[in-house]
Protein backbone atom coordinates (compact mmCIF):
# COMPACT_ATOMS: atom_id res chain seq x y z
CA UNK A 1 0.00 0.00 0.00
CA UNK A 2 2.00 2.99 -0.82
CA UNK A 3 1.64 6.13 1.24
CA UNK A 4 1.57 8.80 -2.23
CA UNK A 5 0.10 8.35 -5.71
CA UNK A 6 -1.99 10.24 -7.68
CA UNK A 7 -5.73 11.88 -6.42
CA UNK A 8 -8.40 9.37 -6.74
CA UNK A 9 -10.61 10.21 -9.17
CA UNK A 10 -14.51 10.97 -7.58
CA UNK A 11 -16.30 7.60 -7.26
CA UNK A 12 -20.27 7.47 -7.34
CA UNK A 13 -21.96 7.03 -3.95
CA UNK A 14 -24.16 3.61 -3.90
CA UNK A 15 -26.57 4.50 -0.95
CA UNK A 16 -30.18 3.56 -1.47
CA UNK A 17 -33.18 5.38 0.90
CA UNK A 18 -34.16 2.71 2.38
CA UNK A 19 -30.35 1.78 3.77
CA UNK A 20 -30.64 3.43 6.90
CA UNK A 21 -30.58 7.24 7.88
CA UNK A 22 -26.64 7.27 6.83
CA UNK A 23 -24.25 5.35 4.69
CA UNK A 24 -21.01 5.97 7.06
CA UNK A 25 -21.30 6.78 10.45
CA UNK A 26 -17.59 7.95 12.11
CA UNK A 27 -16.72 7.88 15.83
CA UNK A 28 -15.63 10.56 17.60
CA UNK A 29 -14.11 10.62 20.76
CA UNK A 30 -10.63 10.17 22.65
CA UNK A 31 -8.06 7.07 22.61
CA UNK A 32 -9.31 4.33 25.29
CA UNK A 33 -13.01 5.88 24.96
CA UNK A 34 -14.05 1.86 24.53
CA UNK A 35 -14.65 2.82 20.48
CA UNK A 36 -13.39 -0.63 20.00
CA UNK A 37 -16.45 -1.90 21.97
CA UNK A 38 -19.01 -0.40 20.14
CA UNK A 39 -17.53 -0.99 16.79
CA UNK A 40 -17.83 -4.66 17.24
CA UNK A 41 -21.12 -4.68 18.00
CA UNK A 42 -22.22 -2.60 15.40
CA UNK A 43 -20.16 -5.01 13.40
CA UNK A 44 -22.14 -7.64 14.47
CA UNK A 45 -25.34 -6.23 12.25
CA UNK A 46 -25.65 -8.16 9.11
CA UNK A 47 -25.82 -4.64 7.12
CA UNK A 48 -23.09 -2.96 8.63
CA UNK A 49 -19.43 -3.15 8.94
CA UNK A 50 -16.72 -1.45 11.11
CA UNK A 51 -12.95 -0.38 9.57
CA UNK A 52 -11.19 -0.07 12.91
CA UNK A 53 -9.49 3.22 12.33
CA UNK A 54 -9.05 3.06 8.73
CA UNK A 55 -7.87 6.85 8.62
CA UNK A 56 -4.94 5.89 10.59
CA UNK A 57 -3.96 2.89 8.11
CA UNK A 58 -0.69 4.97 7.12
CA UNK A 59 0.88 5.00 10.95
CA UNK A 60 -0.77 1.03 11.34
CA UNK A 61 1.33 0.32 8.29
CA UNK A 62 4.22 2.62 9.68
CA UNK A 63 4.68 0.46 13.27
CA UNK A 64 4.10 -2.52 11.96
CA UNK A 65 0.64 -2.99 13.57
CA UNK A 66 -1.20 -5.88 12.69
CA UNK A 67 -5.25 -6.38 11.57
CA UNK A 68 -7.50 -7.16 14.70
CA UNK A 69 -7.59 -10.53 13.11
CA UNK A 70 -4.04 -11.49 13.88
CA UNK A 71 -2.55 -11.55 10.35
CA UNK A 72 -0.35 -8.47 8.92
CA UNK A 73 -2.04 -6.01 6.99
CA UNK A 74 -0.70 -6.69 4.20
CA UNK A 75 -1.34 -10.31 4.61
CA UNK A 76 -4.91 -9.90 5.79
CA UNK A 77 -7.72 -11.32 3.07
CA UNK A 78 -9.49 -8.30 3.91
CA UNK A 79 -7.38 -6.10 3.38
CA UNK A 80 -6.03 -7.41 0.50
CA UNK A 81 -8.98 -7.24 -1.25
CA UNK A 82 -8.70 -3.65 -1.17
CA UNK A 83 -5.06 -2.94 -2.49
CA UNK A 84 -6.29 -1.23 -5.51
CA UNK A 85 -8.27 1.50 -3.61
CA UNK A 86 -4.94 1.96 -1.60
CA UNK A 87 -3.33 2.35 -4.50
CA UNK A 88 -5.37 4.99 -5.88
CA UNK A 89 -6.08 7.36 -2.78
CA UNK A 90 -2.71 6.05 -1.25
CA UNK A 91 -2.86 5.90 2.53
CA UNK A 92 -3.09 9.45 3.10
CA UNK A 93 -6.39 10.28 5.77
CA UNK A 94 -6.74 13.39 4.48
CA UNK A 95 -7.85 12.44 0.98
CA UNK A 96 -10.39 9.93 2.19
CA UNK A 97 -14.09 11.03 1.86
CA UNK A 98 -17.40 9.29 1.08
CA UNK A 99 -16.82 7.83 -1.80
CA UNK A 100 -13.79 6.21 -0.44
CA UNK A 101 -15.62 4.57 2.68
CA UNK A 102 -19.04 3.92 0.25
CA UNK A 103 -16.12 1.47 -1.86
CA UNK A 104 -16.07 -1.04 1.10
CA UNK A 105 -20.01 -1.10 1.43
CA UNK A 106 -20.17 -1.73 -1.84
CA UNK A 107 -17.42 -4.34 -1.56
CA UNK A 108 -18.62 -6.22 1.40
CA UNK A 109 -22.76 -5.55 0.23
CA UNK A 110 -23.19 -3.19 3.60
CA UNK A 111 -25.42 -0.40 3.66
CA UNK A 112 -23.40 1.18 6.68
CA UNK A 113 -19.95 1.88 7.12
CA UNK A 114 -18.79 2.18 10.67
CA UNK A 115 -15.03 4.22 11.34
CA UNK A 116 -13.48 4.73 14.52
CA UNK A 117 -10.98 7.13 13.98
CA UNK A 118 -11.81 9.51 16.71
CA UNK A 119 -9.77 12.87 16.30
CA UNK A 120 -8.68 12.02 12.85
CA UNK A 121 -12.55 12.39 12.34
CA UNK A 122 -12.42 15.88 13.76
CA UNK A 123 -9.14 16.17 11.80
CA UNK A 124 -10.56 15.41 8.21
CA UNK A 125 -14.10 17.22 9.30
CA UNK A 126 -14.56 18.95 6.10
CA UNK A 127 -14.52 15.83 4.12
CA UNK A 128 -17.79 14.81 5.85
CA UNK A 129 -19.42 18.70 5.08
CA UNK A 130 -19.30 18.14 1.03
CA UNK A 131 -21.71 17.23 -1.28
CA UNK A 132 -23.56 13.57 -0.42
CA UNK A 133 -21.38 13.44 3.08
CA UNK A 134 -23.66 16.45 4.43
CA UNK A 135 -26.31 14.35 4.30
CA UNK A 136 -25.12 10.73 4.39
CA UNK A 137 -22.50 10.70 7.36
CA UNK A 138 -23.47 10.71 11.22
CA UNK A 139 -21.30 10.74 13.98
CA UNK A 140 -20.92 9.03 17.06
CA UNK A 141 -19.30 10.92 19.95
CA UNK A 142 -18.41 8.35 22.66
CA UNK A 143 -16.93 9.75 26.34
CA UNK A 144 -15.35 7.37 29.06
CA UNK A 145 -14.10 8.42 32.53
CA UNK A 146 -11.06 10.63 32.30
CA UNK A 147 -9.86 8.22 35.77
CA UNK A 148 -10.08 5.49 33.27
CA UNK A 149 -8.28 6.83 30.00
CA UNK A 150 -5.74 8.03 32.36
CA UNK A 151 -5.13 4.25 33.48
CA UNK A 152 -5.27 2.90 29.85
CA UNK A 153 -3.02 5.70 29.22
CA UNK A 154 -0.57 5.16 32.04
CA UNK A 155 -0.08 1.48 31.76
CA UNK A 156 0.83 2.65 28.28
CA UNK A 157 3.48 4.08 29.59
CA UNK A 158 2.28 7.57 29.17
CA UNK A 159 2.95 10.79 31.71
CA UNK A 160 -0.23 11.01 33.30
CA UNK A 161 -0.28 14.97 33.82
CA UNK A 162 0.30 15.43 29.78
CA UNK A 163 -2.24 12.91 29.02
CA UNK A 164 -5.08 14.36 31.42
CA UNK A 165 -4.69 17.64 30.11
CA UNK A 166 -4.37 16.71 26.45
CA UNK A 167 -7.54 14.84 27.62
CA UNK A 168 -9.55 17.51 28.59
CA UNK A 169 -8.28 19.44 25.83
CA UNK A 170 -9.72 16.95 23.08
CA UNK A 171 -12.81 16.64 24.92
CA UNK A 172 -14.04 19.87 24.99
CA UNK A 173 -13.12 20.13 21.07
CA UNK A 174 -14.97 17.03 20.52
CA UNK A 175 -18.24 18.45 22.69
CA UNK A 176 -18.36 21.51 20.42
CA UNK A 177 -18.11 19.71 17.43
CA UNK A 178 -21.13 17.04 18.25
CA UNK A 179 -22.63 20.43 19.63
CA UNK A 180 -22.65 22.16 16.68
CA UNK A 181 -23.37 19.28 14.70
CA UNK A 182 -25.90 17.88 16.95
CA UNK A 183 -28.67 17.21 13.78
CA UNK A 184 -26.37 14.54 12.63
CA UNK A 185 -24.47 13.15 16.26
CA UNK A 186 -25.76 10.54 18.71
CA UNK A 187 -23.75 11.01 21.78
CA UNK A 188 -23.48 7.69 24.63
CA UNK A 189 -20.26 6.51 27.13
CA UNK A 190 -18.61 3.83 27.63
CA UNK A 191 -20.27 3.72 31.12
CA UNK A 192 -23.30 3.99 29.58
CA UNK A 193 -22.93 1.19 27.28
CA UNK A 194 -21.77 -1.30 29.74
CA UNK A 195 -24.29 -0.59 32.16
CA UNK A 196 -27.16 -1.61 29.81
CA UNK A 197 -25.39 -3.05 26.28
CA UNK A 198 -28.79 -3.77 24.89
CA UNK A 199 -30.59 -0.58 25.82
CA UNK A 200 -27.70 1.54 24.14
CA UNK A 201 -27.29 -0.61 21.46
CA UNK A 202 -31.22 -0.43 20.71
CA UNK A 203 -30.96 3.73 21.21
CA UNK A 204 -28.22 3.90 18.35
CA UNK A 205 -29.77 1.12 16.14
CA UNK A 206 -33.43 3.31 16.15
CA UNK A 207 -31.40 6.84 15.44
CA UNK A 208 -29.86 5.02 12.74
CA UNK A 209 -32.83 3.64 11.61
CA UNK A 210 -32.17 0.38 11.42
CA UNK A 211 -33.60 -2.89 13.38
CA UNK A 212 -32.04 -4.03 16.43
CA UNK A 213 -30.17 -7.82 16.30
CA UNK A 214 -29.77 -9.72 19.32
CA UNK A 215 -26.19 -10.80 17.35
CA UNK A 216 -25.20 -7.52 18.21
CA UNK A 217 -24.64 -8.45 22.42
CA UNK A 218 -22.45 -10.84 20.90
CA UNK A 219 -19.60 -9.05 19.77
CA UNK A 220 -16.74 -12.10 20.04
CA UNK A 221 -18.54 -14.45 17.86
CA UNK A 222 -16.74 -12.76 14.76
CA UNK A 223 -13.47 -12.41 13.46
CA UNK A 224 -13.32 -8.91 12.76
CA UNK A 225 -10.64 -6.78 10.79
CA UNK A 226 -10.37 -3.70 12.30
CA UNK A 227 -7.32 -1.41 12.01
CA UNK A 228 -5.55 0.20 14.92
CA UNK A 229 -7.79 -1.65 16.94
CA UNK A 230 -7.22 -1.99 20.76
CA UNK A 231 -4.82 -3.70 22.41
CA UNK A 232 -6.52 -4.77 25.56
CA UNK A 233 -6.75 -7.83 26.95
CA UNK A 234 -9.72 -6.71 29.50
CA UNK A 235 -12.28 -9.40 28.65
CA UNK A 236 -10.47 -10.24 25.31
CA UNK A 237 -12.61 -12.83 23.13
CA UNK A 238 -15.43 -12.85 25.74
CA UNK A 239 -19.31 -11.45 24.86
CA UNK A 240 -18.99 -10.25 28.92
CA UNK A 241 -19.47 -6.36 28.77
CA UNK A 242 -18.75 -5.14 31.46
CA UNK A 243 -16.99 -1.84 32.75
CA UNK A 244 -13.59 -1.48 33.51
CA UNK A 245 -12.57 -0.28 36.40
CA UNK A 246 -9.06 -0.63 37.46
CA UNK A 247 -8.66 2.93 37.18
CA UNK A 248 -9.79 2.73 40.97
CA UNK A 249 -6.61 0.62 42.18
CA UNK A 250 -4.00 1.59 39.14
CA UNK A 251 -3.75 5.21 40.13
CA UNK A 252 -2.88 6.84 43.13
CA UNK A 253 -4.83 9.73 44.81
CA UNK A 254 -2.28 12.30 44.21
CA UNK A 255 -3.01 11.14 40.14
CA UNK A 256 -6.70 10.38 40.42
CA UNK A 257 -6.82 14.60 42.23
CA UNK A 258 -4.96 15.72 39.45
CA UNK A 259 -6.77 13.90 36.26
CA UNK A 260 -10.21 15.45 38.50
CA UNK A 261 -8.72 18.99 38.57
CA UNK A 262 -8.89 18.75 34.40
CA UNK A 263 -12.04 16.86 34.25
CA UNK A 264 -13.57 20.22 36.67
CA UNK A 265 -12.52 22.30 33.46
CA UNK A 266 -15.20 20.52 31.40
CA UNK A 267 -18.79 20.97 32.24
CA UNK A 268 -19.71 17.65 30.28
CA UNK A 269 -17.15 15.86 32.26
CA UNK A 270 -17.92 17.52 35.34
CA UNK A 271 -21.21 16.67 34.93
CA UNK A 272 -21.03 13.00 33.61
CA UNK A 273 -18.58 11.98 36.69
CA UNK A 274 -17.96 14.10 39.38
CA UNK A 275 -21.33 15.69 40.31
CA UNK A 276 -23.44 12.92 41.92
CA UNK A 277 -26.64 15.70 41.72
CA UNK A 278 -26.66 15.72 37.74
CA UNK A 279 -29.13 13.58 36.20
CA UNK A 280 -26.54 12.68 33.67
CA UNK A 281 -24.59 11.16 36.43
CA UNK A 282 -23.27 7.78 34.65
CA UNK A 283 -22.29 5.93 37.96
CA UNK A 284 -26.20 6.33 39.29
CA UNK A 285 -26.63 2.49 38.96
Amino acid sequence: MARRGPAAAPLPVSYAPDSGRFRALLLTGTAHCGSTLLGRMLAMHSRAICLGEVLRMGDAIERGFACSCGEALGACPFWSRYAELFRSYATDWRRYDLAFLDAFARGEERDLIVDLSKTRVWRSRRAWKRGEAARLVGFVFQLRDSRGVMAAAKRAGHDVAHAAERHAKWVKRLDRFADKERARTFRTSYEALCADPEGRIRELMNWLELDFEPRQLEPSDRVHHLVHASASSYLAGSNEIRRDERWRTELDPAEIALIERQMERVPILRTLYLDPSAPEYVYRD
